[in-house]
């Protein structure tokens, strides 16, 4: 009987990163990007390297996972069966 070798990584509880982004980052590139492709003028190609930067800059510091909550904090993002954020009293 022949033993099957397999490799199973060791990091599974890390994000999804393409090459040294994360997808969060992104999509944050991307939104900056639609953003100076919507104002279409060269004079605001500021917003594709500024708005990536100052958002990894402020994440970098900010525990795992600030964005999202961020998100689910302003009502961008729904968590399912969760309680809304503006609720105080929840009963279970």
């Amino acid at each position: 009987m022949a033993l099957l070798r397999a490799r199973l990584s060791l990091l599974l509880h890390l994000q999804l990163q393409i090459l040294w982004f994360q997808v969060e980052d992104i999509a944050v590139i991307a939104v900056s990007y639609t953003l100076w492709l919507m104002l279409d003028s060269w004079r605001w190609i500021w917003i594709v390297v500024a708005l990536p930067w100052l958002v990894m800059t402020i994440k970098a510091e900010k525990p795992r996972g600030y964005l999202r909550h961020v998100l689910y904090g302003i009502g961008l993002q729904k968590l399912e069966h969760y309680p809304r954020p503006d609720i105080e009293i929840f009963h279970e």
